[in-house]
């Protein structure tokens, strides 16, 4: 199994296990509804692990399951740091003094 389909199915699962829309969820979550579909189905990874512990929290998440949601969320964020998908864009740099 590709290491971000891991983190998809646990959120798949966790999302069907509401019984909550993916609009009612990413209401919730305060993200988009797409973006929260694109979760779910692995086209993207959070940039952070916030998102995926909120819909964890939101969905009954044992502590368990946020581990492994933890765990499965590193792996894909470094399978996306390998990838050349792009990471989350770096904070302006400051500017130089003459």
């Amino acid at each position: 199994m590709d290491t971000g389909d891991r983190l998809a199915g646990l959120l798949r699962g966790l999302k069907e296990r509401s019984g909550l829309s993916y609009g009612a969820l990413a209401k919730r979550l305060h993200v988009s509804t797409s973006t929260l579909h694109r979760y779910c189905n692995g086209d993207a990874v959070p940039t952070d692990f916030a998102p995926v512990e909120r819909l964890g929290r939101l969905c009954g998440a044992t502590r368990d399951e946020l581990v492994e949601l933890h765990r499965a969320w590193i792996v894909a964020d470094e399978y996306r740091g390998r990838s050349g998908e792009p990471a989350a864009p770096a904070p302006p740099a400051a500017p130089s003094e003459p």
